[in-house]
């Protein structure tokens, strides 16, 4: 009798304890359900197993490599900058120029072995390719006056006659075109610059990109990027010089843009010198007895390349001295960092990481936010 009642007992037990770790609380002297939270069977006054919640266990989540996933971030913005570049670079040079300013920032978080030597080579050689395409224009030709026929000086047969255009021979300036490739206005290399800049950051916005400095990159691998890296893909994307705009020329003031300048070979006028004939000993002027000469300096053309810009039309720009780049900043030396001032660089404070700095010991310079250059 004894045994089947401990029998009993054990199985109310195990039944209770089964039916308790569904959610509920079965007492095991007598098998009744109690009250949630209560602690005594309120039939036999029997001790009640306590509830305990028991969190289910989260998987563990699978260890992520921070620098191996910035090199693959900033690869692929790499890749797409390039092929974006080469994609507008004939109808859209100074777009192309951004993307390829872009893929030069970017470069600086990738790998040494990620990418050949020669993807390095094809960015910088787009960059200088484009920037000539800017800088350059088609302009008439002033030998020709844009006719693209040679031009005969019929004064030396009748008086009376000037210079003619002669029909089917090319002129040997031009080569029978009319036009010549030469240096563009500087004000359009700069709008073409800048209006290229606002149409790159308009189709980066678009497509979800966020600003780090001059360049863009997407959001995921902003979020990763530290102080350090942010300030290589900062001072990696170059600042332009405020006055030039890349265009590393200004305006000649001695002839105003256009290249040429008054003749000032004595008695050229229009291009023409006019001689008194003499008769005898004594210089004397008499009725229809002037001699018509085209000036041997400018060729009859009364105007001669200017000296100062070598009939560029543009010389040097004197505040970045012809680099088209903005000027390095003097507080963090073109670095872009500075020594976080709430830790002093020890990213500590009081024992903790310092909340300024996260424990990089540098923040972004204050003075140039990182760029490196200044931009006034």
């Amino acid at each position: 009798m004894i045994k089947r009642t401990w029998i009993v007992a054990a199985l109310s037990a195990a039944v209770a304890v089964a039916v308790w770790a569904q959610g509920l609380t079965i007492c095991a002297a007598c098998g009744r359900e109690a009250k949630p939270g209560a602690t005594v069977c309120a039939h036999c006054q029997a001790a009640l197993p306590r509830q305990t919640v028991v969190a289910a266990a989260k998987p563990a989540e699978p260890s992520v490599d921070k620098d191996a996933e910035i090199g693959r971030l900033a690869s692929e913005v790499v890749e797409s900058s390039v092929r974006m570049a080469h994609a507008v670079e004939n109808q859209g040079p100074a777009v192309a120029l951004c993307y390829y300013q872009n893929a030069l920032a970017l470069m600086r978080l990738v790998p040494a072995d990620r990418f050949p030597a020669s993807v390095g080579e094809v960015i910088l050689e787009g960059n200088k390719r484009v920037m000539r395409t800017l800088s350059r224009e088609s302009i008439p030709c002033k030998k020709c006056k844009g006719t693209g026929r040679f031009q005969l000086d019929m004064g030396k047969v009748d008086g009376k006659k000037g210079i003619k255009a002669v029909d089917g021979v090319a002129c040997p300036a031009c080569r029978g075109l009319g036009h010549m490739t030469g240096a563009r206005e500087v004000d359009k290399v700069k709008m073409a610059i800048l209006q290229g800049r606002g149409e790159f950051e308009r189709r980066q916005m678009v497509v979800g990109d966020v600003k780090v400095g001059r360049a863009f990159v997407p959001p995921a691998l902003e979020k990763l990027l530290t102080n350090r890296q942010r300030a290589l893909v900062m001072t990696g994307m170059p600042m332009p010089c405020p006055e030039c705009q890349f265009a590393a020329r200004q305006t000649c003031t001695v002839c105003r843009g256009t290249g040429w300048v008054k003749c000032d070979y004595k008695g050229c006028v229009q291009g023409v010198l006019k001689e008194e004939r003499k008769s005898g000993t004594r210089q004397e002027k008499r009725l229809n007895e002037e001699l018509v000469k085209k000036c041997p300096k400018c060729e009859g053309q009364a105007e001669i390349p200017c000296a100062t810009c070598n009939g560029g039309g543009s010389v040097a720009c004197k505040k970045c001295d012809g680099s088209g780049l903005a000027s390095r900043c003097v507080k963090c030396t073109g670095t872009g960092l500075m020594a976080c001032a709430k830790c002093k660089g020890t990213g500590l404070v009081k024992g903790a990481q310092c909340p300024e700095c996260k424990g990089e010991t540098m923040v972004l310079c204050t003075s140039c936010r990182g760029e490196g250059a200044q931009t006034r």
